[in-house]
């Protein structure tokens, strides 16, 4: 049996460093940001200054530098003490939203907090990914063949709770949450059976749900219109009362969007630009007028007319500017930071470093893949800011955290060898709750 002086002499000779691909995706997509968001806030003014919208990004861009280099350079053992605090600040910021939130684009999703706008969901997807990192590495089994029944059930247990928090705040924030924490559970090692009854559940519930809203948009289209009666409503007095109120007007919202994005058998250039879907048809005219090449940055035509350019919509703009080839290098970015990371997944010893790395990656990787397909016209319209990219305080610095803890991961529990990624066995410096063992290992 191996001597603790030995062990101690063994874990000095480790160097600690942490994964430089994760680095130049990290790198490469600030700068981005920085040259697109001050190209897309040109329009932007505020108090006459042209140079005031990108300076206070780039504050933001640096305060979740130092948020992340901060988080990279703490062992990721210390993340599950910090869960708790995040966990609970998320979910009071997400009860409290609906009803002292302010009313955005005809959407309360988020609080003003001494002049500064927090985002209730992106904590809370952060708070999720991190509490089932922990719940679903917890209840691994004994014999490491994978997640117990009461994980399951755990685990099932928060992604709804977060669901619900969520769902008033934009339905892509309550299916991403769905998609990230439905990963992890897969990833901590499911029955296979189980994994094709909930893919089948969720194939069902996503049927139903989309023949729902065509079957009422097709019913409003086939009521008649020239004898309205408009009734006047009493307002809600209570706050709950208004709050619910707020949760059923987004499905006439969600409705509508679905309508707009729907193939109709109509070419998209064919369709006049009105209220509804001006977002998406100058998205589209942004992507045309890059031709494939780009125009180069400071040169966007859509910018002016594009509402929100400078987030929801960032993509867009970056197809105008850097073309197609700027595009897929965003997109290989996000691309390596997941692959990276489930390379680094696989070599944690402990169930707790691997899902942590994943659950951070699939937050930040899912939210950009979601960003892009609206961008495109894949999906429906939904706002989601563009990690890393878009202007936003509270998503820089939630991805920052996110993007910290996984470099702490591939700094603590990997070592980079000459022959590649090698396991470090760090069970004496975890505590026991986080030391079991990783099943993703066996793959």
């Amino acid at each position: 049996m191996e001597s603790i002086e030995n062990r101690i002499l063994k874990k000095r000779k480790i160097k600690y460093t942490s994964d430089w691909t994760l680095w130049a995706c990290y790198i490469i997509l600030c700068a981005v940001s920085v040259v697109e968001v001050f190209s897309a806030s040109s329009q932007d003014l505020k108090n006459g200054l042209v140079y005031l919208p990108i300076t206070s990004h780039i504050q933001w861009l640096v305060l979740g530098f130092v948020a992340m280099f901060t988080l990279e350079h703490i062992h990721y053992k210390w993340t599950k003490a910090m869960m708790f605090v995040i966990v609970a600040g998320a979910v009071v910021l997400a009860i409290l939203t609906p009803f002292i939130g302010v009313n955005r684009n005809g959407a309360v999703r988020s609080i003003e907090l001494m002049g500064i706008s927090i985002q209730a969901a992106e904590p809370c997807k952060l708070a999720c990914a991190m509490l089932l990192a922990y719940v679903l590495s917890y209840f691994q089994k004994p014999d490491g063949t994978g997640l117990s029944k009461k994980g399951i059930y755990y685990g099932i247990g928060i992604i709804v709770v977060f669901v619900l928090l969520l769902v008033t705040q934009g339905g892509s924030n309550a299916i991403l949450i769905m998609m990230v924490g439905g990963t992890l559970m897969i990833l901590s090692v499911l029955p296979r059976k189980l994994v094709i009854t909930g893919a089948a559940v969720l194939v069902v519930v996503i049927g139903v749900g989309v023949g729902a809203i065509m079957s009422m948009h097709n019913k409003q289209e086939a009521t008649p219109t020239e004898q309205v009666v408009t009734v006047e409503k009493e307002e809600p007095k209570s706050e709950v009362s208004k709050a619910l109120l707020k949760f059923f007007a987004r499905f006439d919202v969600w409705k509508d969007r679905f309508a707009n994005w729907a193939p109709d058998g109509i070419p998209e250039y064919e369709k006049p630009t009105t209220d509804e879907n001006s977002q998406e048809h100058h998205a589209y005219m942004a992507i045309a007028n890059g031709r494939g090449i780009g125009v180069l940055p400071g040169n966007s035509r859509e910018c002016s007319r594009l509402q929100l350019a400078f987030s929801d919509y960032i993509y867009a703009i970056i197809l105008e500017e850097l073309g197609l080839f700027g595009g897929i290098i965003v997109l290989l970015c996000y691309l390596g930071i997941v692959i990276r990371a489930c390379m680094i997944a696989k070599k944690c010893k402990s169930a707790y470093a691997s899902l942590l790395i994943m659950g951070m990656a699939l937050v930040i990787v899912y939210q950009a893949f979601y960003h892009m397909c609206i961008a495109v016209g894949v999906i429906p319209v939904s706002g989601q800011p563009l990690p890393f990219i878009s202007k936003g305080g509270t998503s820089i610095l939630i991805m920052s955290m996110a993007m910290g803890m996984m470099l702490s991961v591939s700094r603590y529990a990997v070592e980079r060898t000459d022959s590649g990624l090698k396991t470090i066995d760090d069970d004496d410096e975890l505590p026991d709750d986080l030391r079991a063992d990783n099943p993703a290992r066996g793959f």
